[in-house]
């Protein structure tokens, strides 16, 4: 099968192609013909080595944490899932390849009639998000909260999945993003690169997640919390918490005890009832050269919505 990956830690040029087997799934995996899958962050941070250090990893590493696709084989403990269900999957690692293999405990199905690169684009930030807002920062119905980052891939989705649970949200991001943001489900938005957000939501949130790549957004993020408020970040915590010594802060990390199955309960409920999408900036193809300029876009920051190859 072709696959994507690299032999050594750098930027997007040490992508290349590989010929390899098909993985032999255990007897809790299935087996899955991906179908599509999306680009995210964490693989770009794996590609520059920001875990070389705290995991083993081994050459070629073939990239991708999460996919949607169709399964081809089961093991034979899997009475769960069968051959030819359409699923969504968060395997972790190895989902750039034409097949991948997944214990059956990280996939659910694909909801009827749901666009399939939409469906690409949910698994890791869609559980990401869940995980943050239920887990994490424990929300609650008539809570406000400000999303800092709401027009990155996680940030649309905690955007939509707060106002699911019937939070008031407050989007944060560049002025591009704004029609992105309200129409997700935000009522109000601050642009960055236009406005003073720090002063325009000055001690409003009761729950503030700044999704902004290396929690630069940070800065702004300290002021919009309530003094007695929770703060989460998806990467760095603000350097300054001593300006809100009441605040609760929190970085999220992912836990064994986040069970991927509950979060696509609850994003499978959410498409049944028109609540979640997922906005795609742009798809690419399957070839060294899509995943190179897929990657590049991303790390650069410059897209509204998720990054998607298609096979």
């Amino acid at each position: 099968m072709k696959a994507y990956g690299f032999n050594q830690y750098g930027n997007s040029s040490v992508m290349s192609e590989f010929e390899l087997p098909q993985p032999k799934i255990g007897t809790n995996d299935v087996l899955v013909k991906t179908s599509a899958f999306a680009i995210n962050a964490f693989d770009i941070a794996v590609r520059n080595g920001q875990f070389r250090n705290n995991v083993t990893m081994l050459f070629p590493l073939i990239l991708g944490s999460d996919a949607v696709g169709r399964i081809v084989k089961v093991g034979s403990n899997v009475d769960t899932f069968k051959v030819g269900d359409d699923v969504l999957a968060h395997p972790g690692i190895g989902t750039y390849a034409e097949y991948f293999k997944v214990g059956s405990d990280r996939i659910g199905l694909v909801p009827r009639n749901y666009d399939s690169y939409e469906a690409a684009g949910l698994p890791l930030s869609g559980i990401t998000a869940y995980n943050t807002l239920v887990h994490v920062a424990h929300v609650g119905a008539g809570q406000t909260i400000a999303i800092l980052g709401s027009g990155g891939g996680v940030g649309a989705m905690l955007v939509q999945m707060a106002k699911a649970l019937g939070l008031y949200v407050i989007g944060t991001d560049l002025s591009s993003a704004k029609e992105q943001v309200l129409s997700l489900g935000a009522s109000e938005f601050g642009a960055f690169d236009t406005e003073s957000v720090r002063e325009k939501f000055a001690n409003i949130a009761d729950v503030l997640i700044d999704a902004t790549n290396n929690g630069d957004g940070g800065k702004a993020g300290i002021d919009i919390v309530k003094d007695n408020g929770t703060y989460v970040s998806l990467t760095t915590l603000p350097y300054d918490q001593h300006k809100k010594p009441g605040v609760n802060f929190k970085q999220m990390i992912a836990k064994r005890e986040y069970r991927d199955s509950d979060a696509f309960a609850a994003i499978s409920l959410m498409i049944s009832n028109n609540q979640l999408h997922v906005p795609i900036d742009k798809l690419e193809a399957f070839s060294l050269k899509g995943i190179r300029s897929a990657q590049d876009a991303v790390e650069n920051g410059n897209t509204n919505g998720k990054v998607i190859i298609k096979l």
